[in-house]
């Protein structure tokens, strides 16, 4: 058969049935010309599966990128490895124009007899990888990274990977699947220095931006060979949203200068005025953006702004200290007030027991005469030591304690003083009232004593006055000089510093010895640790 013959059978019958997807008229064309010959057959079959139409396509061309499934099954057993790679006038072979179509089923054919298909790149080096991905053949990428996963680093002649492509085109699926396949391949650049998230942020969709930072967050701030990072080409875009997710990053350079001399804020003041142009100047600003001009400068407006937020945040925090030391210092002066108020009541509990004590020694002293009364005559119950100048001073002092001591008494009953001042007046005045009855009963004794012993043995008297009167003096001496060196003054003053009642208690010591104020020592050096105590010896 002369090759006229055969260019013939080929335009016109061979092509239009492939075309149709016709079958058994198929296999009458192939199979019932060329002579029953086997060596001619053969030969006859691979010059009919060799040729090609108008647009370059061969037979097992046109079944690939038209999905006949039945055609491709029929023709891939004349087909060699050489016949599926060659390229129509689209520069795609069989294999390429099925991955870019999405025709999953013969994908998966020729990749089970030729893996090495997966390799095979038209004359821009695209890959079947990049044109599935591109056409967001989901099912086609995952069968062509299954079958050949060091495919997908496959770069084209500007230097893109598959990734570059499905970054700013999406979908999010095909950029997780690819990431998750090879986490690496989002710091490859391309020949303008652009990596994956440089082509991300060209995009609308903010989950492809977070994905590709997720997988490698190093190269938030990488940029490409003008200097360009994410945040200008966000800001140049005008891609508000995804700006604001570069900017919620710690590590972002939201100053960085590109070799333009440019930052992200000199772009967005050359965007046109609109809405998304004014929220990107906002956000920009709110950061601490600045123009390339002022990089690099102190900018006194911040430094003061920051001055007095760092101020405000240490009064924040001051009064927040001050709160808790206040209400620490009101239980503690509540807890001192109820002591004091305890050590008064006892006090006043005490010297009313004591009152009561001289009352009746006093009351059964009068009744109770040495040498007892008259029995009989006109002077019945007199006293017989009635006109002795010793009894007539007895009577004086020994009423005069008699009543100090009901008078004590009265005050401590029906006297009920919650201020603590003022129970500690009474308790002061109530003292001097118990010395004087304290004294008056000593003189009492000491004047019926003369009686008692009579004129020839004074000497007995005037050695217990003696002897009496000292002790008396020098007790008295003693607990004068004490009261003075050992005066511990309690003041709790209101504090200017707290509307929560802050107390200041200032201790006032004077020297003593040790032994006597142990106690105070000790509870000096605790308030001492104590803020807003102050305590101080003098």
């Amino acid at each position: 058969m002369d090759s006229k013959l055969l260019r013939l059978i080929s335009h016109q019958s061979f092509f239009s049935t492939v075309n149709s997807g016709d079958l058994e008229a198929l296999k009458l064309t192939v199979e019932g010309s060329g002579g029953n010959e086997g060596d001619n057959r053969a030969a006859w079959i691979s010059a009919l599966m060799a040729l090609r139409n108008d647009a370059g396509e061969t037979a097992i061309y046109i079944a690939a990128d038209n999905n006949l499934v039945d055609i491709f099954n029929y023709l891939i057993k004349f087909c060699d490895l050489q016949m599926v790679m060659i390229r129509s006038k689209s520069d795609m072979n069989a294999f390429h124009a099925a991955a870019w179509r999405g025709n999953l089923a013969i994908v998966k054919e020729l990749l089970s007899m030729w893996p090495e298909l997966c390799r095979s790149c038209d004359s821009s080096d695209t890959s079947p990888l990049y044109s599935a991905a591109k056409k967001n053949h989901l099912d086609v990428v995952n069968a062509i990274l299954d079958a050949d996963a060091g495919s997908i680093r496959i770069v084209r002649k500007n230097g893109k990977t598959s990734l570059h492509n499905a970054a700013r085109y999406g979908p999010p699926q095909i950029v997780k699947t690819l990431i998750d396949k090879d986490p690496g391949i989002v710091s490859i650049q391309d020949k303008k220095g652009q990596t994956a998230l440089h082509m991300a942020v060209k995009g609308q969709d903010p989950s492809i931006v977070e994905e590709i930072l997720f997988a490698d967050l190093s190269i938030l701030n990488a940029r490409d060979k003008k200097g360009n990072t994410a945040v200008h080409i966000a800001t140049r875009k005008c891609r508000p949203e995804i700006l604001s997710l570069l900017l919620s990053y710690d590590s972002i350079e939201v100053n960085a200068i590109n070799k333009q001399n440019e930052t992200a804020l000199d772009l967005a003041e050359k965007l046109q005025y609109g809405e998304p142009s004014l929220a990107i100047r906002e956000v920009l600003v709110e950061v601490g953006a600045k123009n390339a001009r002022n990089v690099g400068r102190v900018d006194e407006t911040m430094e003061l702004k920051r001055t007095v937020s760092d101020i405000k945040h240490e009064v924040q925090s001051q009064f927040i200290q001050n709160a808790k030391t206040n209400k620490r210092m009101s239980g503690i002066a509540k807890e001192l007030r109820k002591l004091h108020r305890e050590a008064v009541q006892n006090t006043t509990n005490s010297v009313t027991v004591v009152a009561v004590l001289f009352a009746s020694i006093a009351f059964v002293a009068i009744f109770n005469l040495p040498g007892q009364y008259f029995r009989d005559g006109s002077d019945v119950g007199k006293a017989r030591i009635a006109d002795t100048v010793g009894f007539r001073v007895f009577c004086l002092l020994n009423a005069t304690s008699l009543f100090i001591s009901l008078a004590v008494v009265v005050v401590q009953i029906t006297l009920i003083a919650w201020d603590t001042r003022s129970q500690k007046q009474v308790v002061s005045v109530v003292n001097k009232l118990m010395w004087a009855a304290c004294l008056t009963t000593c003189g009492s004794f000491l004047s019926l004593a003369f009686v008692v012993v009579g004129k020839k043995r004074s000497w007995m008297a005037i050695t217990i006055t003696l002897i009496g009167a000292p002790i008396l003096l020098i007790l008295m001496h003693l607990i004068l000089t004490m009261r003075r060196s050992m005066l511990c003054n309690f003041v709790l003053a209101d504090s200017s510093m707290s509307k929560a009642g802050l107390r200041c208690c200032k201790y006032v010591v004077s020297s003593v010895p040790q032994r006597q104020c142990h106690w105070l020592i000790i509870s000096a050096f605790y308030l001492n640790h104590i803020p807003n105590f102050g305590f101080e010896v003098v």
